[in-house]
């Protein structure tokens, strides 16, 4: 009597001890991934931020080092189609002193949106760009 009720206890605390070490594992997989997408999410708004700020301002020495930033973390968290519209943008900056980062910016606005979990939206949008009336004609002199 003594060998059953040893041997299932044995096995009661085996089955909690295998399902205890692989929920442990999985939560820990889990957080992982969750920080994971807490970095990219972080360092893809940042970017995006930085280049709708340029869509804002022409003047792109006014944030180049935001600018070179952007670039590097995209290099670091983006897709593989993001990465090659960054490089675009750079060849086409760097060659001619002109570049559309439109197409990389909803590019960077949808993968952020992925990673939240967000339903995808137009890829069409507008912008506001408000200057106070005491700023008119600041930049003109």
């Amino acid at each position: 009597m003594n060998l059953e009720f040893l041997i299932s206890t044995v096995v009661a605390v085996s089955v909690a001890v295998v399902g205890w070490v692989i929920g442990h594992k999985l939560n820990g997989n889990r957080d992982i991934r969750n920080k994971q997408r807490e970095l990219r999410v972080k360092y893809l708004t940042d970017a995006y931020h930085t280049f709708m700020e340029l869509g804002r301002n022409v003047d792109i020495l006014q944030n180049y080092k935001d600018v070179e930033k952007a670039i590097y973390f995209l290099h670091l968290f983006g897709t593989p189609k993001l990465i090659e519209l960054c490089n675009n943008f750079v060849e086409d900056l760097t060659t001619t002193s002109k570049s559309n980062q439109t197409e990389m910016v909803l590019e960077i606005r949808d993968l952020i949106r992925g990673e939240l979990g967000l339903e995808q939206i137009d890829r069409k949008f507008k912008l506001l760009k408000i200057t106070p009336k005491n700023e008119i004609g600041k930049n003109e002199t």
